[in-house]
């Protein structure tokens, strides 16, 4: 299920080169960003285990969850205190945390979820696996 209800603000792209805004540079996206509300709840998209819930330099508070069969959601840009902590079940649709501003290298754009799809370690097209 799609984390929150929202329009693709940015697309994921590591063929092509997009314009970053926050960055004032062209570089790669491996992640669909999606417009959200500030506090804005977001769900985890499948059943899985917290593995990690982290402050990242760049991207903020992120959580990620490992939903088996090599396939793993991350989620940034996130308000500093996620409803989840590491070794936590979750079913898909559960909150995992708020949308927040903790995204330094992507302040300049309107509120988001950052999300990364991983299999076998590998960044994906989230949208490849998100219901159409």
């Amino acid at each position: 299920m799609w984390p929150v209800e929202g329009d693709v603000s940015r697309e994921y792209s590591v063929d092509a080169l997009k314009y970053d805004v926050t960055m004032d540079d062209w570089r790669t996206h491996d992640a669909l960003d999606i417009s959200a509300e500030p506090g804005q709840e977001v769900h985890a998209a499948a059943d899985g285990k917290v593995t990690s819930v982290e402050k990242d330099e760049l991207y903020g508070t992120t959580v990620t969850i490992d939903h088996g069969a090599g396939m793993k959601t991350s989620y940034s840009n996130l308000e500093d205190t996620p409803t989840v902590a590491a070794g936590d079940s979750v079913k898909a649709g559960d909150t995992i945390g708020a949308v927040g501003a903790s995204a330094i290298c992507e302040v300049s754009q309107a509120p988001h979820v950052h999300v990364q799809v991983f299999k076998d370690g590998n960044s994906v097209n989230p949208l490849n696996y998100l219901p159409g």
